[in-house]
């Protein structure tokens, strides 16, 4: 009996090394997804931010194309964010670049206004940069 637990001896010592090496890799695995998940959740968040950027945009433009209580004006022009941007909560690390181009068109012998706005909002986060575009068309029918 004596020469059978002798033989027997440090089985447990292996069998305690390889659940901790599997334990070890499924810690290692779990903390992987984990970190992935929340880096694909920050980066959703900052593309939502940016696509907001991008909106105040196509906002600003066109407040100045179609005025209120005035008729519509052609536009070809370029704006940024503003200074003050930085400064709203949530943007504090974005800006937005929007272009607006017009040009007139006859429609069964009527002039119409045809717009194109364009903004592209971006977000730092570190090093990365993250970026959302948003394109608007419009049509304006032009008085007589």
């Amino acid at each position: 009996m004596y020469h059978n637990r002798q033989r027997q001896q440090g089985n447990m010592t292996v069998i305690a090394l390889f659940v901790i090496v599997v334990a070890g890799m499924l810690a290692g695995a779990l903390i992987k997804t984990i970190s992935a998940a929340s880096n694909t959740m920050l980066h959703q968040v900052y593309g939502i931010r940016a696509q907001q950027a991008a909106q105040a945009g196509v906002q600003s433009l066109l407040q100045s194309s179609f005025p209120v209580g005035a008729t519509p004006v052609a536009c070809n022009q370029t704006v940024t964010s503003p200074a003050a941007f930085s400064a709203v909560n949530g943007l504090a690390n974005c800006s937005f670049q929007a272009r607006c181009t017009s040009k007139t068109v006859q429609f069964g012998n009527i002039d119409h206004l045809v717009y194109r706005f364009s903004s592209t909002g971006a977000c730092t986060v570190d090093t990365d940069v993250v970026s959302r575009t948003i394109s608007v068309d419009s049509v304006q029918e032009l008085s007589p």
